[in-house]
């Protein structure tokens, strides 16, 4: 009787595991419920227009002596380029670098702030205090630990077309007074910072900050709060307002103020 209810007590926790096991594994590993959130890094990618741009040298790339295919590449970039993050470094004395923030900081539920219609009627549209009040209204109050996501739409239309998402084409200091894009409002990102527990902001711009900005305070009151930004995300149109899962993998650049990170997320 003891080994019929032992051998049963198996059976049930083998059940429970292969369970388990399969539901990680169709929530992880289904190519529907991931997405990609990543600009791929080329010639065409979008830094600052002060910023060294992303430049790719082919070192090798063809038949070795030996007789065997060989390829390898050297690239250099601004940190701050592309899709990317921002550690607190950044715009505060004391934050941290890059690689001293934990790989679980980074990943976090993701709420999405669409502003897209307001974005179109003002290309310096700020987000609002009012703006989260409404996500709220809608979904719950943002979760602890959340990445706070504003959907300008002006990265997921025009990227890579450097005038349309940042307002002009021009490089160097000259460009900086013709720069137009939306951003978060310093309000918005103190309230978020007192009033709820974020892990980050993140912006389908360059910038956290709007493009007219001039003393980038939505990056001094983060980065002063030791929280994280993400910018130039992509895809934020087939991102649900609330619901998914956030992955932000930075490269742990040493003393690094930002990196280029691999983005996605997991679709319930």
């Amino acid at each position: 009787m003891r080994s019929e209810s032992s051998l049963l007590k198996k059976w049930i926790m083998l059940a429970f595991i292969c369970l388990f096991v399969a539901i990680a594994f169709s929530a992880c590993s289904s190519e529907e419920k991931l997405l990609d959130m990543t600009y791929p890094y080329d010639e065409s990618t979008i830094y600052w227009p002060t910023a060294k741009p992303f430049k790719l040298e082919k070192v090798s790339w063809g038949i070795a002596e030996g007789g065997w295919w060989y390829a390898s590449n050297e690239f250099s970039a601004s940190e701050h380029g592309g899709t990317h993050v921002d550690a607190p470094i950044h715009f505060a004395e004391k934050g941290r670098t890059i690689e001293q923030i934990p790989l679980k900081e980074w990943i976090g539920p993701a709420v999405k702030l669409d502003v897209t219609k307001q974005c179109e009627k003002n290309r310096d549209y700020l987000l609002s205090v009012g703006d989260i009040d409404n996500w709220e209204k809608k979904y719950g109050k943002i979760p602890d630990g959340a990445w706070v996501i504003m959907y300008t739409g002006i990265d997921t239309k025009y990227y890579p077309d450097k005038k349309r998402v940042l307002g002009t084409d021009k490089t160097g200091e000259e460009a900086i007074p013709e720069l137009s894009f939306p951003g978060f409002s310093p309000e918005s990102v103190k309230f978020l910072i007192k009033e709820r527990n974020i892990t980050g902001i993140a912006i389908d711009t360059p910038s956290i900050d709007y493009g007219k900005s001039k003393e980038f305070n939505a990056h001094q009151v983060l980065c002063g709060a030791d929280k994280l930004a993400l910018e130039n995300i992509a895809n934020l149109d087939k991102l649900p307002p609330s619901g998914a899962t956030l992955y932000v993998i930075p490269i742990p650049i040493k003393q690094g103020t930002g990196a280029p990170a691999r983005v996605f997320a997991i679709i319930p």
